[in-house]
């Protein structure tokens, strides 16, 4: 709307009544309610996490195990009643979800299981993941990824034990984990009957989890080239293959600015790692100029990256029209 009327196709007066139409007034009210339902579902959780964390010694077993199985029952009643197409019936389901959680967490300390950290991951992972597969909502879907992605990271460290030559093969994994999340998040958007996976934050989130395992491997690459080993090597090509496909793929396909933005935040930490380990090469005798020279390379790599976030905008607009 602001595009058409920025480049006088409407004029204000349409303008201003189409945003009526679109973003009516009363949808505040719908958003807000939302919001403090969200809010309160997340306070009572934490409450209950407390609680039990706060009062462990006071509760005999009976009463820590059955509490938390009555509370997972009611979610799921709550949810059946209200019905997953609506946001009430899904906080109830994701809430269920964090209570699984949590009675894992308390049967294994109440009977002493000895079990790795990484199985109660493993477990909650596979627990949820059919509540996550029904629940069409996309709160949940994120939980149960970041759940995953946790069960990963202790799997490997506990259960793996990889060599020195292998360690860093993890952030491929969760690279590739995420990126399938982010591909079939767009491969369903367009669909009419998936608009859960609409909303832009969630492109966002996703492009984020992608990002990161395939940047720490890259940095290490480039600042310590004397701990490099074949995973990190590996690692390191694989994620700047990455970002290379991801840029390709939301300044042409997609042209989304907000994944381009953390796109580029990315290659500037990049690009930021490699000029600091050149600066400190050079000056490592004269620290003056070194810190001199990294805070005018910090602000001249951050200002061409925005520079050119800017011409990508009007580049849009201009195909947009």
């Amino acid at each position: 709307m602001e595009e058409l009327y920025a480049h006088g196709k409407i004029t204000h007066e349409a303008k201003e009544y189409a945003l009526d139409v679109l973003y009516p007034a009363d949808k505040w009210g719908v958003w807000t309610s939302r919001l403090l339902l969200a809010i309160g579902s997340a306070l009572v959780l934490c409450g209950i996490v407390y609680f039990f964390a706060f009062n462990w010694a006071k509760i005999t077993p009976l009463v820590k195990l059955s509490s938390l199985q009555i509370g997972m029952v009611a979610c799921l009643i709550g949810a059946y009643l209200y019905s997953l197409k609506r946001m009430s019936g899904q906080i109830l389901l994701l809430s269920a979800s964090v209570l699984t959680g949590v009675f894992m967490a308390v049967f294994g300390q109440i009977y002493q299981t000895g079990a790795d950290a990484y199985q109660l991951f493993m477990m909650w992972s596979l627990l949820t993941l059919g509540w996550t597969l029904i629940s069409n909502f996309a709160p949940q879907w994120i939980f149960w990824l970041a759940i995953t992605n946790t069960f990963l990271v202790l799997w490997w460290d506990q259960g793996v034990l990889p060599e020195r030559d292998m360690e860093y093969m993890i952030y491929t994994y969760l690279a590739v984990l995420n990126g399938g999340a982010l591909a079939l998040r767009e491969y369903f958007v367009t669909d009419k009957a998936k608009e859960w996976l609409q909303p832009r934050w969630i492109r966002v989130l996703l492009t984020i989890a992608v990002l990161l395992p395939m940047l720490i491997p890259i940095v290490v690459w480039v600042v310590e080239p004397s701990r490099v080993t074949p995973s990190i090597t590996t690692s390191a090509i694989i994620g700047l293959v990455g970002h290379g496909l991801m840029y390709a793929f939301y300044r042409y396909r997609m042209q989304d600015m907000w994944s381009l933005a953390a796109i580029a935040l990315s290659v500037c930490i990049i690009v930021e790692a490699a000029g600091l380990k050149m600066l400190a090469e050079m000056f490592d005798s004269v620290e003056f100029f070194m810190f001199l020279l990294m805070g005018g390379m910090t602000l001249g790599i951050f200002t061409v990256a925005v520079i050119y976030l800017r011409k990508l905008i009007d580049v849009f607009e201009v195909d947009h029209v």
